[in-house]
């Protein structure tokens, strides 16, 4: 596990330059940095720019509560569902159909990735799975759950900032994490950033298609 002192980041772009830093060793080779989407796509972007590694991008839904919508119940990636167990007072029909829906919208956002482009594949690669914050958990363990169905080598979890609560749960799913900076609580992940504007799919797609340019010009 590897952190650094950092008062406040600048931007998403700033965050996957200093997440680079601490992944050095893994520069020009066959590891691929994988972001979850939509704003973990631009600073897994820039590690692997900066790294000169592959880039991929995977999205991940998650499931948010019927009365409040700032806590989460569980979470969707394109082949796994993680639930919480202490959900008994939630509608079962409930959780089906948001399962449901997150389903189809995770299809078609893959479809709108990878038009007439392959999917990505994990299997004994080292993948370092990067998002932009993490104030729980739920959408990376989706992640993490569904890159480890396909054997990759290693699993890296790289993200600039998280609360303890999320990085305690995530350390014992990865291989590895890397994180620059932890917040106290919750509420506080988000103030580290000084900018966090809204990232739309058309941005991630456009990060895919520079990437594989610059690849195929390498």
């Amino acid at each position: 596990m590897v952190r650094e002192e950092v008062t406040t980041i600048q931007d998403r772009e700033q965050a996957g330059y200093l997440l680079s830093k601490k992944l050095t060793v893994h520069k020009n080779t066959d590891a691929l940095v994988v972001g979850i989407a939509h704003g973990g796509a631009v600073v897994a972007y820039h590690v692997a720019r900066a790294l000169k590694l592959a880039f991929a991008v995977v999205p991940c839904r998650k499931i948010k509560h019927p009365a409040n919508n700032w806590q989460t119940i569980g979470s969707v990636s394109i082949d796994d569902v993680l639930i919480h167990e202490d959900i008994h007072d939630i509608p079962q029909d409930y959780i089906y159909h948001q399962v449901q829906m997150s389903r189809i919208g995770i299809e078609r956002e893959f479809n709108f990735y990878y038009t007439n482009k392959p999917r990505p594949e994990f299997a004994g690669k080292t993948v370092i799975i990067v998002d932009d914050m993490l104030q729980e958990s739920d959408a990376m363990l989706a992640c993490l759950h569904s890159v480890r169905k396909q054997k990759p080598h290693c699993l890296i979890v790289a993200v600039p900032v998280m609360a303890f609560s999320a990085l305690r749960v995530v350390n014992e799913e990865a291989d590895d994490v890397v994180f620059i900076r932890m917040a106290s609580g919750f509420d506080s992940v988000k103030t580290i950033y000084n900018t966090l504007p809204a990232v739309k799919e058309e941005e991630v797609r456009d990060l895919l298609s520079r990437s594989m340019k610059a690849v195929i010009q390498d």
